[in-house]
């Protein structure tokens, strides 16, 4: 999820009206609309057609002693604060090797490192310390964003994700998926406004001779923020053209935490929950201005920020019920994040990255539950 500037997103905003009256000129890859809703091949399928719950397997070779799942949210640059936890939580000595590991946006690109192991720590960290704005995207420019589908060419990112996300890594996720643990990564098929499960390890496991390109493709998606950066087009069936278009998982799912991933037999379950913001109250920082851009932007923000909120209280119960301990850590209130996801300052970036190592050193300190719980939402211990 990306955090958004008021007076940069309220251009945005003030762009998308005149492309309402004016029309665009960009066009999209072929489409169905028997296809348009479909699950894709390697995705989970998670509903069936009469929009029921689907009992998923849990899929594990083996009973374990522990379950431990780990999920990661989006966040844009501030996940520099999740780096830092996966970094700092290596440093300790107590960094599980989680069973299941799921992230969103740019918590998909952290949970594949951190999925394929502490090796990978260092890129991590490089990644999120010395990353610049180049690196990621460039501006197209008022005119020429507003008659296209995106505000920038993410052309530098796409290029970055094929860097990171090559055969090598690949083929360390396939060799952890067949050992039994999983990966997990969520777009948003905006298309149908579905919210698609990717089960990367599967993908890499697979004989399909393009799973590289697949899987580059889906963490792309994952972090294509609607508007800012142009819809990932992908197939949802071997062997045809027809495309669905696939955007930011945070659309729809702030973090991924679904019932099927706790349903494991283990002795004991954990998840610990890493999201790349600030959880607070308010934001009261400025006044809302008199005019549409402004109150646009401020009322989408607030609705992501309850969105957010929503889905970590929904894995909190999820866990609960699921007779697992939750743990939560996220940038302290206090503290002073990237206001836009897209800004990528790398001193805020480094100090965000030291406040995560503190939290990876001390997860015995993090909540046991989603802050500002009212009595009547706690779910009771049994």
């Amino acid at each position: 999820m990306v955090y958004l500037r008021d007076f940069q997103f309220g251009s945005l905003i003030v762009a998308f009206l005149a492309l309402s009256v004016i029309g665009c000129t960009s066009t999209r890859p072929l489409e169905d609309s028997g296809l348009r809703a479909v699950t894709p091949v390697h995705a989970v399928t998670l509903f069936d057609e009469n929009n029921q719950p689907v009992s998923v397997s849990g899929d594990s070779k083996a009973d374990r002693e522990n379950l431990d799942i780990l999920a990661i949210s989006g966040g844009g640059s501030n996940g520099a604060y999740g780096a830092g936890v996966i970094y700092g939580w290596t440093k300790s000595g107590q960094r599980p090797n989680f069973d299941i590991v799921t992230g969103v946006s740019t918590g998909a690109l952290i949970a594949a490192l951190t999925f394929a192991g502490p090796e990978y720590d260092e890129q991590l960290r490089k990644i999120y310390t010395e990353q610049t704005a180049k690196q990621i995207y460039r501006k197209k420019g008022m005119i020429a964003g507003l008659f296209s589908d995106s505000y920038y060419d993410y052309t530098p990112f796409m290029q970055q994700i094929q860097q990171v996300l090559n055969a090598k890594l690949l083929d360390k996720i396939a060799q952890e998926h067949r050992k039994g643990r999983r990966l997990y990564i969520a777009s948003t098929n905006i298309d149908a406004g579905k919210l698609v499960v990717w089960d990367l390890g599967k993908i890499a496991a697979s004989d399909r001779h393009n799973k590289v390109l697949r899987s580059q493709k889906i963490i792309r998606a994952s972090a294509a923020v609607p508007g800012f950066f142009k819809p990932v087009y992908i197939k949802p069936r071997n062997g045809i053209e027809i495309r669905q278009a696939h955007v930011d998982g945070s659309v729809k799912a702030p973090v991924l935490i679904r019932n099927f991933m706790l349903q494991r037999p283990a002795k004991k379950k954990n998840l610990y929950v890493l999201v790349n913001s600030q959880m607070k109250l308010a934001n009261a920082i400025k006044p809302v201005a008199p005019d549409l851009a402004s109150i646009s932007a401020k009322t989408i923000s607030e609705l992501l920020r309850g969105l957010l909120y929503k889905t970590v209280y929904q894995g909190y119960v999820t866990a609960r019920n699921a007779k697992s301990s939750f743990r939560l850590s996220f940038i302290p209130d206090n503290a002073d994040p990237i206001e836009f996801g897209l800004d990528f300052d790398r001193a805020k970036m480094r100090s965000l990255f030291q406040l995560g190592v503190q939290s990876g050193l001390n997860v015995k300190q993090w909540l046991k539950e989603p802050p500002r719980l009212e009595t009547f939402e706690r779910i009771a211990a049994k």
